[in-house]
């Protein structure tokens, strides 16, 4: 583990030194970072139902203590954090685990998960047990769920795009990330990474022409407002990742244990449902269509053509930076995918 900033730790301990004088047997600190609305934030309204569960089901014995808004520090900081005992539950995204696990990269192949409820299938199964078994392995921390997803999506001020063609020559910012960038090279745009509190000027004077990025993450940034056409590609699944330490499962009791694990369990299916309600109403087609977007959702032989040019060459570009055991968890991923799917969609 690498050393902690001695700041992110005297935050933490202000924040522990703060709380009530409660006389609580396990006190929980729960860290993520999205706003304390849970009218706005999936995560937090899972947040929130997971404190409501742990203190009814124990009798005020167990106390749940949340900290929003990256209270805590960054994605790196909290997972250290995690790892060192003063954080018990963390929320985190894939860009967070992948500075400790860097195999879990291998789920940023684009375009593999069709809907959310494939996703779930996924990640509530075989392939979401055996990753969580070789995270816990490599790092000592245990996966609890896999929550509350959101799709990329890819937007521009320029033209409709429907296929890779007209991708070709469109200037689209990325984070630097090889497989961001791998994939719109691939698909014939110009990848330029832009920091964020940059990209809405980026957008404004054409610095750029597109992004890519989840609706609400738009609308965070007001982005709506300087791009003209939305295409709903969801080729990426952005989503929030329970995480816990061994070390602090291994303090509770069978019943704390039980009263633990009940409360992850609610949190996930609400979480999940907060992100399909915000979806449907604050969040979604409705939202782009108001901001005056034209939005195209594309066939599914129109995602075939983008799918059959991105996997090949984001596959290369993990292999290249993360190594083979990146590229056999994407590979177990399209599998998973394919026998949710029939499961599924049988005839």
């Amino acid at each position: 583990m690498k050393p902690i900033v001695s700041a992110v730790f005297a935050t933490a301990l202000t924040a522990a030194a703060s709380m009530p004088g409660w006389a609580q047997s396990v006190t929980i600190t729960l860290a993520h970072e999205e706003p304390a609305d849970t009218a706005t934030s999936a995560a937090h309204m899972s947040a929130t139902v997971f404190k409501s569960t742990v203190e009814s089901l124990s009798n005020g014995d167990m106390a749940v203590d949340i900290q929003a808004s990256s209270a805590l520090g960054n994605q790196r900081e909290r997972m250290e954090l995690t790892q060192a005992g003063i954080i018990q539950v963390n929320i985190a995204s894939v860009g967070g685990l992948a500075q400790f696990y860097p195999a879990i990269n291998g789920l940023e192949l684009p375009f593999v998960f069709p809907n959310e409820i494939v996703a779930e299938r996924v990640f509530d199964g075989p392939f979401g047990d055996a990753l969580a078994d070789d995270l816990s392995e490599a790092t000592g921390l245990r996966l609890l769920a896999v929550t509350a997803g959101d799709f990329y999506v890819f937007t521009n001020g320029t033209r409709p795009v429907k296929s890779p063609e007209d991708m070709k020559g469109l200037k689209v910012r990325t984070m630097s990330v090889p497989s961001h960038v791998a994939l719109m090279d691939a698909l014939g745009a110009a990848a330029t990474p832009v920091p964020w509190d940059e990209l809405y000027g980026a957008l404004e004077t054409g610095v750029v022409d597109a992004q890519h990025n989840p609706v609400p993450i738009i609308a965070i940034g007001n982005l709506q407002e300087v791009q003209s056409y939305a295409t709903m590609t969801n080729h990426l699944y952005g989503a929030d990742w329970w995480v816990t330490s061994e070390e602090f499962i291994a303090t509770l009791t069978s019943e704390q244990k039980r009263i633990f694990t009940t409360a992850v369990e609610s949190a996930k299916v609400a979480g999940r449902g907060a992100k399909m309600a915000l979806r449907a109403t604050k969040f979604g087609t409705a939202f782009l269509n108001d901001a005056g977007i034209e939005v195209y959702a594309p066939s599914a032989d129109e995602l075939a053509a983008f799918r059959d040019i991105a996997i090949p060459a984001v596959t290369a570009s993990m292999e290249a930076e993360f190594g083979a055991e990146a590229v056999t968890l994407g590979k177990d991923l399209q599998e998973a995918v394919k026998a949710a799917e029939d499961e599924l969609y049988a005839d």
